[in-house]
């Protein structure tokens, strides 16, 4: 019988690749970053653990941006294990933890509010610092008290998003954040002068700051943002006149809200029905000047109670003491209509208009628009009841006399 012969042993073996898994890697931590830089932040966490070249390959990892949300203890403790396992995460929102929880206060704290916590169970809000990739920071309703220099040193932050009112910060310090994009405030712990962000002018798309109180300047100071596409500075102390707009002012802008004292402002009230008159015409010939009305078309104007022009109504129908721009087709004008009211005690009815101020000329008979002019001029007229005939708010004497045929016809009285 032949002497038997003993397998030979596998190169693959699991002791061989324990003995030189550490001592020669098939990849670099270098490359295995790069793979890794595929995966969510959960999963990456995992495989750290396989071995050193991927706990070292942990570290580098630019991680996708997914939102990572510290809202309970356990998400606070992983993020602190990850501002040094992978400190590269480019999305983080701080929030509310839970009761009895709160962020260590900052410089030039509340004392109300620290009085107030001071038995409360502190977490470390500067683990933020080691994440110096981030993008996309949220802090919204997190337990913080005072100034945070730390957080507004990210040099590749894109958006950025607080709602924090004992969170005190200035617009200055944006500048730390250079390639910032989107800004987003509903704060009143912030302050300063949204000339400020003329810093960011060649960045910035979107700027949101609103119930912010202690923000002021001129929105005219962002006038010549090349990319700005959404402005609103809401309830803010901002200041400025509509009509000081030019075609040559915000050449890439798709939305603006701005602060009840700014002139012209959507909603805003006049004191003389003249005054809005030669102010839509105004805003007309601005229109023409960009050639789109999109911004303004669903703007309205008012009537000031205060207005010497003003009289008090017979309840229904309401006096048309508002103004808007009406587009129909590619023909823009404007109407006087009566703002719908709904009291506690009363249903004011719906909304009664005037006739139509063109400014625009007819479309011709001939173009390919006409016949959808018409269809839309059709549905407008029909909405033209009480005030028709009317194409500005009647004098008193007028409506009164317009109040009795209604009676007449409606009640027979």
């Amino acid at each position: 019988m032949m002497p038997h012969s003993k397998k030979p042993r596998l190169t693959g073996s699991n002791d061989d690749a324990e003995a030189s898994s550490d001592a020669r890697p098939i990849l670099s931590a270098d490359e295995f970053a790069c793979i890794l830089g595929f995966l969510p932040p959960k999963q990456i966490m995992c495989l750290r653990r396989v071995c050193k070249t991927w706990r070292e390959a942990a570290k580098k990892t630019i991680v996708p941006i997914v939102d990572f949300h510290v809202n309970s203890i356990d998400k606070y403790n992983a993020l602190n294990v990850m501002a040094t396992a992978m400190p590269n995460l480019q999305q983080i929102k701080i929030s509310y933890m839970g009761q009895g929880q709160k962020y260590n206060d900052g410089e030039d704290p509340d004392e109300e509010v620290a009085a107030r916590t001071a038995n409360y169970t502190i977490h470390d809000i500067e683990i933020l610092s080691n994440f110096s990739k981030l993008r996309i920071l949220e802090v919204s309703y997190a337990p913080m008290n005072g100034r945070y220099p730390s957080l507004f040193q990210f040099s590749f932050l894109q958006k950025l998003k607080i709602r924090v009112g004992t969170m005190k910060w200035d617009l200055e310090m944006l500048e730390g954040s250079p390639l910032l994009e989107e800004l987003h405030v509903y704060s009143d712990g912030v302050t300063g002068n949204i000339n400020s962000l003329r810093a960011l002018k060649d960045t910035l798309t979107m700027v949101s700051i609103e119930f912010s109180s202690n923000v002021n300047g001129d929105f005219m100071d962002l006038a010549d943002f090349p990319h700005l596409k959404v402005l609103s500075l809401k309830n803010t102390a901002v200041t400025g006149n509509l009509l000081d707009i030019d075609e040559h002012h915000f050449p890439q802008l798709q939305s603006l809200s701005l602060p009840d004292q700014v002139y012209g402002v959507d909603g805003y009230k006049f004191q003389r029905i003249a005054e809005m008159t030669d102010f839509i015409h105004k805003v007309y010939h601005l229109i023409q000047k960009r050639r789109s009305p999109k911004l303004l078309l669903n703007w309205t104007w008012h009537l000031s109670e205060d207005s010497p022009d003003w009289y008090r109504s017979m309840r229904y129908p309401q006096l048309p003491f508002s103004i808007e721009l009406v587009k129909v087709g590619s023909r823009l004008g404007y109407r006087w209509f009566g703002v719908y009211v709904v009291r506690s005690d009363d249903d004011d009815g719906p909304t009664q208009y005037c006739e139509i101020n063109w400014l625009d000329r007819e479309p011709e008979k001939e173009s390919s628009g006409y016949k959808i002019y018409i269809q839309k001029l059709e549905r407008i007229q029909r909405d033209i009841d009480f005030y028709k005939g009317c194409s500005q708010p009647p004098t008193q004497d007028e409506y009164r006399r317009r109040r009795v045929e209604f009676d007449r016809e409606i009640f027979g009285w």
